[in-house]
């Protein structure tokens, strides 16, 4: 695959606002697992966004309470392009979300002493938008984190776009259009997606026909469930990550276990129950006291461990090498 060479375009400075900020913990999540799209040092990131045809390349920084994202692109840069992606990255890590609330009613709660200490200031996180969080929602079903990180490389080395800017290789998306054509065999067969290569397209096509502002409002859970092979779990991660509903989380054979234990102290239980105590602890905000349980429960032992700058050549090779 050919290496697009993205060049400096921009700087962006994007402040913080809602009380307190974790700049690491909010652009890296300990319990996300590895993909080519972004890389995380102790201090700065690095992520690809698509802009329509437009493939960037983002760095982001923090200076006190300032994100400071520099631009990179190899197309044309324009004002409007600007301002998307100031808008994206804002709303992206909940740069302007007042988590104050959520801190208060979290303080109440035994459980959440723990995690409020290790991540105060954490903001959810989702660069992707809704395809392509649903792409990752979809591929989450029913499957091991490795099988996921697996299925997620063989779509993006097949359909993304491989970019190098500021010293670091990355892939970028593709868009709903430009797999719109793939056929279900094919990424069966290609990317070994298994029974969820059926439902890719449906996605595909679902996204191709409906813009941004179809995707706003209420009974958004009811929307993506029309698209054939979407049921609830799936649901739930595409509404409360590409949405940012801070009351809404997704239940699975994963976090529920950490649910159970922390909040019930009990094992296991089922996914009503654990909604329930969650709603009831935290109302308006159960998807927010989620996010911060599984991270802190993922702290000591992060799925994708954070790079050290030394390592950064071997991450470009591994990425840069012919893909089969």
């Amino acid at each position: 695959m050919t290496i697009r060479h993205l060049d400096h375009a921009d700087t962006l400075r994007l402040p913080v606002t809602g009380g307190p900020f974790n700049f690491r913990h909010t652009v890296w999540k300990p319990s996300h697992y590895d993909t080519p799209l972004e890389a995380h040092t102790a201090d700065r990131s690095w992520r690809t966004f698509r802009v329509g045809d437009l493939v960037v390349g983002v760095r982001l920084m923090c200076e006190d309470r300032t994100v400071v994202a520099d631009i990179y692109t190899d197309g044309d840069y324009k004002p409007t392009h600007r301002e998307w992606l100031r808008t994206r990255l804002t709303t992206s890590y909940g740069l302007n979300e007042d988590i104050s609330v959520f801190t208060a009613l979290a303080e109440q709660v035994p459980a959440m002493r723990g995690p409020l200490t290790a991540l105060a200031g954490m903001r959810q996180s989702c660069p992707e938008d809704h395809f392509e969080i649903s792409v990752i929602a979809l591929l989450l079903q029913n499957m091991t984190i490795a099988g996921t990180a697996r299925m997620t490389r063989a779509l993006l080395a097949h359909h993304g776009i491989l970019v190098h800017f500021d010293g670091v290789t990355l892939r970028a998306w593709f868009t709903p259009v430009e797999i719109a054509q793939v056929t279900a065999e094919t990424f069966k067969q290609q990317d070994r997606l298994g029974y969820r290569a059926k439902t890719l397209p449906h996605l595909a096509a679902f996204f191709r026909d409906h813009t941004p502002e179809d995707l706003h409002g209420e009974n958004l859970m009811e929307k993506f469930q029309e698209i054939k092979g979407i049921g609830s779990y799936t649901a739930a991660v595409m509404a409360s990550h590409a949405s940012r509903d801070p009351s809404v989380f997704g239940i699975d054979v994963w976090n529920r276990k950490i649910f159970a234990r922390t909040i019930l102290r009990a094992p296991d239980a089922d996914a009503e129950v654990i909604t329930h105590r969650m709603n009831a602890l935290f109302p308006g905000h159960a998807g927010t006291a989620a996010l911060y349980l599984v991270e802190h429960d993922y702290l000591s032992t992060p799925v994708a461990p954070l790079l050290d700058p030394s390592g950064i050549s071997a991450w470009n090779q591994a990425l840069e090498a012919p893909t089969a």
